[in-house]
């Protein structure tokens, strides 16, 4: 009886807690974040970042980042926090344009979950919040996860289908340069992919890690691909980076994540 109670009383603030979350959606209770991607390539490019989405609930009480995250994805409302992000942040492109025309509208790197690829409907929505709020092409860079993206290739090539003539671009997250991704790359041919943190943080300090950035990125460029290296917290690995001709760079010594919208 008493596990049968507590049980019970779990459900129930698991049910409150996930009430809440639907309620966050609507009531403006997640905010973006960005966090800068910076071209290591002496180009005058754009400007890049990386969103990130926070529930407010986890500020206001201390909590670690993706707190709910967990949550979010047992109860199936990934899709819907996925499409309140490219509005928002549509928003936010559109108010900063209407203040200075001339503002660079960033490249915005925006993370799919796998429940979102699945969803049908969702790249018909993002062409109308597009075409509505006029964003440039290559406004929208949707992430995904190598796992995810393994296990969906063909939800992740009808989204690219839809997508990228549209303007928006793909990036795989996780990439480890082994035989057998490369094969995968050639399948879903992303325009950037991340680089695993196994690699990264060993630049500079093994000659092999080294080598092995090197040897990815020059295989990528010759596919059109631009890599990029997460979790960069150091100016020896920045420019250890530079020197293998890695294009893009993220981490704390670029950027910490800054509070956008």
């Amino acid at each position: 009886m008493h596990a049968m109670t507590l049980q019970m009383e779990e459900s129930t603030e698991r049910k409150g807690i996930t009430e809440k979350l639907v309620s966050a959606l609507k009531t403006g209770g997640f905010v973006l974040y960005s966090q800068r991607i910076a071209q290591l390539a002496p180009e005058n490019a754009r400007p890049f970042q990386e969103v990130l989405v926070r529930f407010k609930e986890e500020e206001e009480k201390l909590l670690p980042p993706g707190s709910f995250f967990p949550m979010l994805q047992e109860y199936r409302l990934l899709p819907y926090v996925d499409r309140w992000v490219v509005g928002r942040l549509a928003t936010w492109i559109e108010e900063a344009r209407a203040k200075k025309p001339d503002w660079p509208v960033p490249a915005n790197g925006v993370n799919l979950s796998e429940d979102t690829l699945r969803e049908p409907k969702f790249a018909d929505f993002v062409l109308k919040t597009i075409q509505s709020s006029k964003l440039p092409e290559g406004t929208l860079i949707f992430e995904l996860g190598w796992d995810a993206a393994l296990l969906n290739a063909d939800p992740l090539k009808s989204i690219q289908a839809q997508l990228k003539p549209a303007g928006c671009r793909f990036t795989l997250a996780g990439f480890d340069g082994s035989e057998g991704s490369f094969n995968f790359l050639k399948i879903v041919k992303p325009d950037f992919v991340k680089l695993t943190y196994g690699i990264v943080k060993d630049i500079g300090r093994a000659l092999a890690a080294s080598e092995k950035a090197e040897s990815i990125t020059q295989k990528c460029h010759a596919m059109g691909i631009k890599t990029i290296a997460e979790y960069v917290e150091t100016r020896e690995v920045l420019e250890h980076l530079r020197l293998v001709e890695v294009d893009f760079a993220q981490g704390l010594i670029v950027s910490a994540p800054q509070r956008l919208a």
